[in-house]
């Protein structure tokens, strides 16, 4: 690799120990991939530390203790608890204690603590052409897809670029392999995130680490659509980018077609849309505990029409609601009254967490000591299929997977109401 200077003066000790073996990790990275040199970051979305992974949170707080800063914008993905409004989940608090630890490190290492899978929507937004870095897949494929952005996934390597600015250039920050190289067709009439989400999953099952380009969507997706989409893809089929004509930098209508020529091609349908639904509503329909919406974390524009669906109505007493989202949505919805609204209701507004993150899940390793027991769950309703996938491997329940507004109408009445 050719490295510059100040990449040789930090393997040397010149800017610390932190930054030498932050360093010495991205050039083993680069070499592994045959990158050529680094490139400058402008952003890194990074490791939380989660509460719910022995020694996770010691190591954020080793960094910090050690003089670790960060050398760019940096924000922090989605934690193991709510940590202002723990009790909401039935979250231990002990958890919650070692949780908020991770929330002073990251503070200290200059890290915004948003602890989200959407951090865009927290005012986070790297822009076209901007060399990033994500540990989050859904944080990948929507800068990759929607804002232009360049990013790999990354893992813990988000953390040693964020703390030195630089990464390898390889993968999808190389042009080559930024071009689309599989055609899929829709022909199926999709609306809203869930309908995406389910879209997304269908099109991940079919090709994997490869850049769909994604013909015969009869509306431009709004943005939450576009999220819905990506996450979709990258659950099932470990996609970090999508192209969607007219919205992707800088495929434009004309030079798309262009691009058609011998590419593999399939389509989606109706049928394989519904076999996703069908798949992820194993569940019994008057047996789950939680209806769960925002996965990703809702934005503000989901919030405003999620109120609109409770507005004076109240969730059954045999229901629970759970609305996830991030700390600056939170509070932008409380400014505008829709916290109130939601809240009249019976649901609940949960941030930093979601169902897969807390403390249901039933896969990973947790500290002994902690003496955190998942509780047993039934089923869990949701309007996600990144949703329904990860319950099923993480938490090992079943799942009722449906439209959001569908979703809502189960919560209030107590019994699922499906999509199809």
């Amino acid at each position: 690799m050719r490295l510059s200077d100040r990449d040789k003066a930090m393997l040397d000790g010149d800017e610390g120990n932190v930054a030498r073996e932050a360093m010495e990790a991205l050039v083993q990275l680069g070499e592994a991939f045959d990158a050529e040199d680094m490139v400058d970051i402008g952003y890194a979305h990074v490791h939380a530390g989660m509460a719910m992974y022995l020694g996770d949170v010691e190591l954020i707080e080793d960094l910090a203790k050690r003089g670790a800063r960060m050398s760019v914008p940096a924000s922090s993905n989605i934690a193991n608890a709510d940590m202002t409004a723990w009790k909401a989940t039935g979250a231990p608090e002990n958890l919650v204690r070692l949780q908020q630890r991770a929330e002073v490190a990251h503070r200290s290492m200059g890290c915004s603590p948003c602890f989200t899978c959407t951090p865009y929507w927290a005012g986070h937004w790297p822009t076209w052409n901007m060399h990033m870095v994500s540990i989050e897949s859904g944080v990948t494929v929507f800068c990759n897809s929607v804002l232009g952005a360049r990013s790999n996934r990354d893992g813990f390597f988000a953390v040693f670029s964020g703390l030195t600015g630089r990464y390898p250039r390889f993968g999808l920050h190389l042009d080559s392999n930024r071009q689309p190289t599989h055609t899929i067709r829709v022909e199926a009439t999709v609306t809203g995130t869930s309908d995406f989400t389910a879209l997304g999953y269908a099109i991940g099952r079919q090709i994997t680490n490869a850049v769909p380009l994604i013909l015969g969507l009869r509306n431009r997706p709004s943005l939450d659509e576009l999220d819905a989409l990506g996450v979709g893809m990258a659950t099932s089929g470990g996609v970090a980018m999508f192209v969607v004509p007219g919205v992707t930098p800088p495929y434009a209508d004309n030079t798309t077609l262009e691009l058609l020529t011998g590419l593999p091609s399939f389509s989606i349908d109706t049928a394989a849309l519904k076999a996703v639904y069908d798949e992820f509503c194993n569940g019994e329909a008057n047996g789950f505990d939680i209806v769960h919406l925002g996965c990703p974390h809702a934005s503000f524009e989901e919030i405003k029409h999620y109120a609109g669906l409770l507005d004076g109505k109240t969730i059954s007493a045999n229901s629970e609601l759970w609305i996830t989202t991030n700390r600056n949505v939170r509070e932008m919805s409380r400014d505008a009254g829709l916290l109130k609204t939601i809240e009249r209701s019976g649901a609940k507004i949960i941030s930093d967490t979601c169902p897969i993150s807390c403390h249901f899940a039933r896969t990973c390793s947790p500290d002994p000591a902690l003496n955190v027991s998942p509780p047993d769950l039934k089923a869990i309703v949701v309007d996600s299929a990144k949703q329904a996938h990860y319950v099923r491997d993480m938490i090992r329940c079943p799942t009722l997977f449906t439209s959001t507004e569908n979703a809502v109408a189960t919560a209030l009445s107590g019994r699922f109401v499906g999509r199809w």
